[in-house]
């Protein structure tokens, strides 16, 4: 009686673990909705509703058979129904924005245009992978992902972005020499820094290249040079000016950087100096700080896709102010502007408008009859001086590409120069050859050494030989002489052969 009792609790137990794994194995099912959308759901009967989160779904029933749901927000929950016998379905809710799908179709097209950027969707979000990516698009992606929170930005910036050379000349000027060099500024303009340059040949024509106000960043109306011929022309004629009126003495060169500089990144320059002045801190505590002074130049270029160079340029000239000393230091006199320019690749853009005056007047007299009312000026000489300098910075920007000829011929230029200055090249600086690794080749030859004083000393290596190269057979020890042993009847032989010959 006991054994049947039991066998039949088993039975049960075990059909009881057998509808529940069923039910437990049974897979949640995938419902997607939009905001404010409706779904019904048909059962034979519902008995209980769970909803997971309801902020996002609101669950209702119409009947013991229809299950109405209505979307509030963005999000995923999920929903578990039982019906009256205790049978459970489960759902998986996704409820997207209206129109999320069209969305992220439009933002991955959008992805797409911008080269090495690879695109998937998942859910609700877009992920963008991809390197090699330079500034230029990677500031698009950026930009982007703060509009659009559904990008997830996964990409990397390894590019190769284009550099920049950009040729700085800071002149110092006397004002009646900066027309002769056919920069004249235009008059229309109501004050600022005048940018503009006017190419005067010989014919008399002008080739107007740009006249406007810096401060009011009026270039739109400037006309473009497009000849490049014509970019060196004025290059030429700028450079020779300058240069031959620095010969003379009328021109003072104050720098002439040559600032190299990545697409989209700052070029700095500063050619002065720094001030010490005092301050005192929070704490009571006085303090030492330097200021600096002189021609400060920020240089920002961009290369757009049309090839155009589009620059940022902030320049501060400032000197020490002797005639006004603070407790704390001297002060700076101090000059700044700030502009944007497009230009080609070479093109000079010339900012002006840095004027200096200096003003002197002595007189010479004869003591005594100096001072005689009406014949007194006869003897007295007035000298009076006015001095006005305008200080020029012309700044050329040139596009550097991988192998550029310009910059082979500047480097092979200035290694000429380099070899004909000093009499013996630097050994250490040498840079390796192309060819260098057949000069390494195994020797198993010993480097010749003396000893001096207790000491060791390598001989001193010869004079136009790099270290690319092998030593000297002079300073390789060769094989040492040894004295070849004979037996004694080659001995005999020899000597009788030695002993004919003599006869």
């Amino acid at each position: 009686m006991r054994s049947r009792f039991k066998n039949v609790l088993v039975g049960l137990l075990l059909g009881a673990v057998s509808v529940v794994q069923a039910q437990v194995s049974q897979k949640a099912k995938s419902i997607k909705m939009e905001i404010g959308q409706i779904e019904v759901l048909n059962f034979q009967s519902i008995g209980r509703v769970a909803v997971g989160n309801s902020k996002l779904l609101n669950a209702t029933t119409s009947d013991d058979k229809e299950l109405v749901l209505f979307g509030l927000s963005e999000g995923f929950t999920t929903l578990q129904v039982w019906d009256k016998n205790g049978t459970s379905n489960s759902y998986r809710v996704l409820i997207e924005s209206a129109n999320q799908n069209k969305m992220l179709q439009d933002i991955q097209k959008i992805l797409r245009k911008i080269p090495n950027v690879r695109t998937s969707i998942i859910a609700d979000k877009v992920i963008v992978e991809g390197d090699k990516l330079s500034d230029f698009d990677r500031q698009k992606v950026v930009q982007l992902t703060k509009h659009y929170p559904q990008i997830i930005d996964m990409s990397s910036q390894v590019g190769w972005d284009e550099m920049l050379m950009i040729d700085v000349q800071i002149v110092e000027l006397p004002r009646q020499f900066v027309q002769q060099l056919g920069l004249k500024w235009g008059t229309s303009a109501e004050g600022g820094v005048q940018l503009g340059l006017t190419f005067e040949g010989s014919s008399g024509t002008k080739a107007s290249a740009y006249r406007s106000n810096l401060l009011a960043s009026s270039l739109s109306n400037a006309n473009a040079i497009v000849n490049p011929a014509l970019f060196g022309g004025i290059n030429a004629f700028l450079n020779a000016s300058i240069n031959a009126m620095a010969v003379e003495g009328q021109a003072v060169v104050l720098a002439q950087p040559q600032l190299t500089a990545r697409n989209g990144t700052t070029a700095e320059f500063l050619a002065g100096g720094e001030v010490p002045y005092t301050m005192i801190d929070d704490k009571g505590q006085t303090q030492t700080v330097f200021k600096p002074y002189g021609v400060s130049l920020n240089i920002t270029p961009i290369i757009q896709r049309d090839g155009t160079i589009r620059s940022k340029i902030n320049v501060e000239v400032s000197a020490v102010d002797t005639s006004m000393n603070l407790n704390g230091g001297p002060a700076l006199k101090t000059r700044r502007t700030s502009t944007e320019f497009n230009s080609k690749s070479g093109e000079p853009i010339v900012i002006s408008g840095f004027i200096s005056r200096d003003q002197m007047q002595s007189m010479s007299k004869l003591p005594g009859i100096a001072e005689t009312p009406i014949l007194g000026e006869l003897f007295k000489s007035r000298n009076f001086q006015n001095n006005e300098t305008e200080l020029v910075i012309i700044v050329r920007p040139y596009v550097v590409k991988p192998n550029d000829k310009t910059m082979q011929r500047r480097v092979h230029r200035t290694k000429t120069i380099l070899d004909s200055s000093f009499e013996q090249k630097p050994i250490l600086n040498i840079p390796i050859e192309a060819d260098a690794e057949r000069h390494f080749k195994p020797n198993t030859k010993k480097i010749k050494y003396i000893k001096m004083q207790s000491k060791t000393h390598y001989l001193p290596p010869v004079a136009r030989i790099p270290l690319t190269r092998p030593f000297p057979d002079r300073y390789i020890e060769g094989p040492k002489a040894t004295k070849m042993k004979f037996p004694k009847k080659t001995k005999r032989v020899s000597r009788r052969k030695l002993r004919g010959r003599r006869r």
